[in-house]
């Protein structure tokens, strides 16, 4: 599986991260975290799935299924004040 992942953090205390995954079927998923203004959004291929406010500084955990020829199971801890961590099918995704 490849997965391409990059993350942002501006001054305005929100931090971004874009993954791409999959290799035959691939889908990009987007994480916004704002602590200023307190929500957490996640988009799967351009579709909002996630949009939630978060008046917590500690990060909540999403589970979400994409995919339909390749199936993916993705766990997703994000929050204001925490890097936002994506785990495909169990592994953390890296970085870079």
């Amino acid at each position: 599986m490849r997965i391409h992942s990059t993350v942002h953090m501006s001054g305005e205390q929100m931090t971004k991260a874009k993954f791409e995954i999959g290799e035959n079927e691939k889908h990009t998923i987007i994480v916004n975290a704002s602590a200023l203004l307190k929500y957490i959004r996640i988009e799967v291929d351009g579709e909002k799935v996630v949009n939630e406010a978060n008046f917590q500084p500690l990060p909540k955990k999403f589970q979400l299924d994409v995919g339909s020829s390749e199936k993916h199971h993705l766990e997703i801890s994000a929050g204001p004040f925490s890097p936002i961590k994506l785990f495909v099918d169990g592994k953390e995704a890296q970085k870079t």
